[in-house]
């Protein structure tokens, strides 16, 4: 799940949909949507390397499955679509996030919603998001080396 650092705002994300199905059962119109940081404008520090706003879990054939999507209203999805830019692969907004209260991770506030000029950019994202895991994980085996080193001048 997305984890925004000390100082970092909630307001004024750029967010993508990554995936989006209609709510079935009775009196249920709206959609169930994931959402994602989009890190295709991204640089350095300011990109989040588990981008999904929203990891849940469930049991589906006695097997713990991940769950990334959480329930928007049909009138909040039309605010969605509305401000959406749709010319890339994947709708983006500009978006204030919130906490869900129905659980874990952040959701999209639909009253705060802006269309962002540039389309999002897929290939772009993933190559960002990439790299930025590919650096995290470096210095964390940095981190453990140096750990290492230190204790064997402690001995």
């Amino acid at each position: 799940m997305v984890k925004f650092k000390k100082g970092q705002s909630f307001k004024n994300q750029r967010v993508y949909v990554a995936n989006f199905s209609e709510q079935t059962g009775a009196n249920r119109n709206g959609m169930n949507v994931a959402f994602s940081i989009a890190n295709d404008t991204r640089e350095g520090d300011d990109v989040f390397t588990d981008p999904m706003l929203v990891y849940d879990k469930f049991m589906k054939d006695g097997q713990e499955k991940k769950y990334y999507k959480t329930e928007y209203s049909a009138s909040q999805w039309e605010k969605i679509m509305s401000a959406a830019n749709k010319e890339g692969p994947n709708l983006v907004i500009d978006a204030d996030l919130m906490p869900n209260s129905n659980g874990p991770g952040l959701v999209v506030n639909t009253n705060t919603l802006k269309t962002p000029e540039i389309p999002f950019d897929r290939e772009k994202h993933m190559a960002i998001t990439e790299a930025a895991r590919e650096a995290k994980k470096a210095k964390r085996e940095e981190q453990e080396i140096q750990k290492e080193d230190e204790s064997e001048l402690s001995i």
